[in-house]
Formats: C-alpha cells, sequence, structure tokens
C-alpha cells in the first residue's frame, strides 16, 4: 500500500495530518452547498431523520455485515492498534486553570435556515451547571491543558487499544473563534502520550487565508518541530496528510505541481475527504493517494453513508487508493444547533456505533478513525459520561450502560485482526 515511495524515502518521518480533513471540512460546512447539507440531513446517499440514522435499513443486511471480534477479549503482549486513529480536541478551558470557561460556555448558533420561523434558545451556556453539549462528561466540564485531565484521558484511549490520537490544531497564533493556541499544548501530548505508549497527529482546522503556499509553509513547521519527537505518528517512516481534493491542493500533492511536496522531506501519503460521490475522481485527478469520510452521522453525506462504504472501498482498491472510513456513535449537536434535531442520529443503547464499526469492517480498509474521542458540542464522544440534571434540563448519558461504554465497544473492534496488523 505504500510502496510507491517507501524505499526511497525509508529514512523519514511521517507526517500524519488527519485533521487537514477538518481544516477542509469546515470550508465545506461554510459554503452554501455545506450549510444546505447541514440543513437537509441527507444529501446524496440519503437520511433517514427522526434519528434513525438508517440503523434499521442496516440491520436488514445484517447477515452481510463482519461478525464481532471473537478473539480473546483481552489480548496480551501485544501493541497498541496505530491502524485506529480517533479525534481529539484540546480546546476547552475553565476559570481554574485558564483563567475563563472556553468551550463549554458554547453559544447557540444561529439558524441556517431562514424559512424556519421557530424560535430557538440563543446567548452562551454557563457552565459549570449549564455546558454547550448533549451529554455531560464524568470529570464534570474540563481544562485541556490540566494534566491530570490528560493523563485520564490518555489511558482511556490506550485501553482500548487505539494507537494514534488526532489532535484539533491551529498554526502557531492562531486558534478558533472559541478557544486558546492549540500550538502551544502539543509538546505536553506528546510527553505525554510518550508515556502510554500512544502516537500523536494533527489535525488541521481552517485557519485564516489557508492557502497551499501558507500550507506547504505548515507542513514544514510540524515536520522541524514535532517530526523526530518519539510519540509522533510514524509509519513506515513516510509522511502523510488528509485533506480534502482541491485544484489549489493539487499545486502540493501532484509531482508537477510548482509547490510540490513529492521526492522531498515532506513527501507522503495523502488523503483527501470525500464528501460527494464526484469526489472519487476529483480525489483521484488531484494526486491524492486516498479518502476517508469524518461524519459520525450515516446518511448526512455520501461518504458518510454506511451502506455506501463497500463500493467506495472497491473503488479504492481497483484505483491503488486508501480507503479510511470513519465511524462514531452518533450525533446529537442541539445544544449548540438547536434547529438541527434533523440530522440526530441516536446512539440506541450502542447498536448504531457497533453497526457503524460492522459495516466498515465488511470493507477491505485497513485503517479506521472514530468521530471522535470528545467533540462534546456535537455528541460524538465517546468518553465516559454521567447522567446529570440541571434545573429543567436532563442530558443524555449512556444509561443503563456505565460511563465507559463505548470505550469498551471500542475495545471489542479495535482488536479485530484485519485492522490489527503492522
Amino acid at each position: 500500500m505504500f510502496s510507491r515511495r517507501g524505499i526511497k524515502y525509508a529514512k523519514r518521518s511521517l507526517f500524519f495530518l488527519l485533521g487537514i480533513l477538518f481544516f477542509f471540512l469546515l470550508s465545506f460546512l461554510f459554503t452554501d452547498s455545506g450549510r444546505k447539507r447541514l440543513e437537509g440531513g441527507g444529501g446524496e446517499g440519503g437520511g433517514n431523520g427522526g434519528g434513525d440514522g438508517g440503523v434499521q435499513e442496516i440491520k436488514q443486511l445484517e447477515s452481510d455485515l463482519a461478525p464481532p471480534y471473537e478473539g480473546p477479549s483481552h489480548p496480551t503482549n501485544t501493541r497498541l492498534n496505530t491502524n485506529v486513529h480517533i479525534f481529539y480536541y484540546g480546546w476547552y478551558g475553565t476559570p481554574a486553570v485558564d483563567g475563563e470557561w472556553v468551550h463549554w460556555n458554547h453559544r447557540y448558533l444561529e439558524n441556517w435556515d431562514t424559512s424556519d420561523k421557530k424560535v430557538y434558545p440563543t446567548g452562551d451556556h454557563q457552565p459549570p451547571e449549564d455546558i454547550g453539549a448533549n451529554f455531560y462528561p464524568s470529570l464534570g466540564p474540563y481544562s485541556s491543558r490540566n494534566e491530570t485531565v490528560i493523563e485520564q484521558h490518555f489511558k482511556w484511549i490506550s485501553d482500548a487499544n487505539i494507537g494514534v490520537i488526532s489532535v484539533s490544531w491551529y498554526p502557531p497564533g492562531l486558534s478558533d473563534e472559541n478557544g486558546p493556541k492549540s500550538d502551544e499544548l502539543i509538546p505536553t501530548l506528546l510527553r505525554i502520550a510518550q508515556k502510554y505508549n500512544l502516537k500523536v497527529c494533527l489535525h488541521v482546522e481552517p485557519y485564516k487565508e489557508r492557502s497551499a503556499e501558507n500550507l506547504r509553509k505548515n507542513l514544514q513547521y510540524v515536520y522541524d518541530t514535532y517530526s523526530i519527537h518519539p510519540a509522533y505518528y510514524t509509519i513506515r517512516e513516510l509522511n502523510m496528510a488528509l485533506c480534502i481534493s482541491s485544484s489549489e491542493w493539487s499545486r502540493l500533492f501532484s509531482r508537477k505541481g510548482d509547490l510540490t511536496v513529492r521526492e522531498t522531506e515532506l513527501d507522503g501519503i495523502f488523503i483527501a475527504l470525500l464528501v460527494e460521490m464526484k469526489h472519487r475522481y476529483d480525489i483521484k485527478k488531484s494526486s491524492f493517494d486516498g479518502f476517508y469520510t469524518y461524519f459520525a452521522s450515516n446518511g448526512f453525506t455520501y461518504g458518510s453513508t454506511w451502506k455506501n462504504w463497500k463500493g467506495l472501498a472497491d473503488y479504492a482498491m481497483k484505483n491503488s487508493l486508501i480507503f479510511l472510513p470513519s465511524v462514531g456513535p452518533g450525533y446529537l449537536d442541539t445544544r449548540v444547533r438547536p434547529w438541527n434535531s434533523r440530522n440526530t442520529r441516536l446512539r440506541r443503547n450502542g447498536l448504531y456505533y457497533e453497526i457503524a464499526w460492522r459495516a466498515a469492517l465488511q470493507t477491505s480498509a485497513r485503517y479506521i478513525s472514530i468521530t471522535s474521542f470528545n467533540e462534546w458540542h456535537e455528541g460524538t464522544q465517546i468518553e465516559p459520561c454521567i447522567p446529570y440534571s440541571s434545573g429543567n434540563y436532563t442530558y443524555s448519558s449512556y444509561s443503563p450502560h456505565k460511563p465507559d461504554n463505548y470505550l469498551q465497544i471500542t475495545r471489542n473492534f479495535t482488536f479485530y485482526p484485519s485492522i490489527n496488523k503492522s
């Protein structure tokens, strides 16, 4: 799979900038077509509304899906599975550590559908009782800079046999409109990750005035600053990044591009976000090495629709591309987008997550990403949560299961033989 540049650059460090996917993922959502897709909930591939997310449809095909892993429940003497990657957000803050609440006080977002005349909540949430999430973390609203919290997070992740953490990242000096400067956190994350045999890669967010030119400069910065750290993700000593297809990026990823990284120290495996069916052709034309799906909401896009994964995997194999499906436990974001209930995907006591995993494993995919460890705003987290009420509001929880239910489900699948190979 990595033979094209694997021999020549056998001593190069790997860039696995998984978050470049979100860098472009969010830019897609900010376009008119992206807003319509978010509001409509279906798009290519269809959606089922009402939070069903296609569970009934997939259940009818359950006999064709990969069976659960039936090997030892706790294999010993094995390294963590670096073929499984999980999205991680280090943008939360508290007054005690950061001087103010950060992200937990996320405001209610304005409805993009101007034809919807319903009245929805507005303003900021007021932590610690009232947070911008439908679930309440078992650690309480925490600071991402609290090293005790990071230690606990990384222990949970390693116990689930997840090998790579994809950290939301902005270039030095930049941040999202609500959060702190993320690059300052990376050295701490690398240091703690090393203790747990975890690897860290960067998830590049949509920074201002992004372009092929400054993306190349930022790839160089990451290479120079982090690639020699033992906890920075490497695989067969190649460089790897995930991004969305665009003619702008062919300047970087085509060997004929004026800014090409091919056959340089920044060369590697570059994987594009596939949203619509037609992106398959764009991705190949733009000289990417494969594609992934990101969204945890079945039916939200063509790429995130489970029933399309086998066809996408077959296309990837026929065209010598890598397919990396993204699985998630559900989707629930009405504490920040109260008008977006049509895109809710209920967890169904873990059934939704299990079927997503089994659909992914039924394909020929060798890598799987998980959306997410702690994206609390969109309710895609597998981090433990607890039952909690504040005033008239009762948060969703994993009941009747334990707070770590989704970590346990994850562990059951990360030992699956087809994705647990070096």
